[in-house]
C-alpha cells in the first residue's frame, strides 16, 4: 500500500514547505497521492462489511486536500499540510455524527481516530445523559483491558467548570424528563460529574512509522476500526 516514499515526499514537504517546490515535484505528489487513495479505497471496501452506514460513500469525497485553507490565515508561508487524511463518513464533513479518520504523517505522528466532531450544546448534554443512562454499557467497552490497551478515550475541556453545567437550562430540561431520581443521582454522584467535564468524543490509535510500512499494518487498521466500532454503535445510538 505505502512506501518508504510517502513518509519521505512529506518529510521533504515539511522540510520545504513552499509553492515553488511543490511545482517542481508535482508529479511525485500526485505518484503518493494516488497511492494514499488507494489505500483509501481498499480500506472503504473493507470498513463497508463492518460498518453498514458506510455503503454509500465514495472514495473522492473521503480524502482531503492537500493544501491549506490560508484564506483567513494571517500566516501563508507554509501553503502545505504535513500529512495525508481521509474520514469515512456517510455524512456531511462538518456534522457532529461520529466518523473514521486516518492520517499519514512521519515522525510517528500517524494514527487513526472515531470522533464526534463539535456536538453543539444541546448535543453535549444529551449524549451526556444517554452516556450517564447506560454507563455500566460504556463501562463495559472503554474500561476492557483490550480496548484500553490499543486507544485513547475522550478528549475534554478542563478549562470548564463541570459543576457549573449542572445549572444549565438544557441540561435541568433534561434532567427533569429523565424522572427527578435520577436527577438527584446525578448531582450527588461523582461519576456524573466527570462525564459532564466532556465536550468532545475521540478514540484514537497512535501508528509509528514502521509499522506504517509493515506488511501488516492494513490488516491491522481494519482491526483497529472494528474495535472502535462497539464504541461507534453505542454513541451512535443517541443520534
Amino acid at each position: 500500500m505505502l512506501s518508504p516514499i510517502t513518509l519521505k515526499f512529506l518529510e521533504a514537504v515539511k522540510i520545504n514547505n513552499n509553492t515553488e517546490r511543490m511545482h517542481r515535484n508535482r508529479d511525485l505528489y500526485l505518484q503518493e497521492r494516488k497511492r494514499f487513495t488507494e489505500l483509501v479505497e481498499h480500506l472503504i471496501i473493507d470498513m463497508q462489511t463492518i460498518d453498514p452506514n458506510l455503503n454509500w460513500i465514495q472514495t473522492k469525497d473521503c480524502i482531503y486536500r492537500f493544501n491549506k485553507d490560508l484564506r483567513f490565515s494571517p500566516d501563508k508561508s507554509h501553503p502545505y499540510k504535513l500529512h495525508f487524511g481521509a474520514f469515512l463518513c456517510s455524512w456531511w464533513r462538518k456534522s457532529s455524527l461520529p466518523w473514521y479518520y486516518i492520517h499519514i504523517q512521519p515522525g510517528n505522528n500517524s494514527m487513526i481516530w472515531w470522533w464526534s466532531r463539535c456536538p453543539s450544546r444541546d448535543e453535549v448534554n444529551r449524549i451526556r445523559l444517554h452516556i450517564w443512562k447506560n454507563r455500566d454499557e460504556r463501562k463495559e467497552i472503554t474500561k476492557n483491558q483490550t480496548f484500553k490497551k490499543y486507544y485513547w478515550e475522550i478528549e475534554r475541556k478542563d478549562s470548564v467548570k463541570a459543576e457549573r453545567r449542572l445549572t444549565g437550562k438544557i441540561w435541568k430540561e433534561l434532567l427533569q424528563k429523565a424522572g427527578e431520581n435520577l436527577a438527584r443521582k446525578v448531582v450527588n454522584n461523582p461519576d456524573m460529574i466527570e462525564i459532564l467535564r466532556y465536550v468532545a468524543w475521540v478514540v484514537s490509535h497512535g501508528i509509528s512509522d514502521e509499522e506504517v510500512l509493515s506488511e501488516k499494518w492494513y490488516n491491522e487498521v481494519i482491526s483497529w476500526f472494528k474495535r472502535m466500532k462497539k464504541f461507534n454503535d453505542f454513541l451512535l445510538r443517541w443520534f
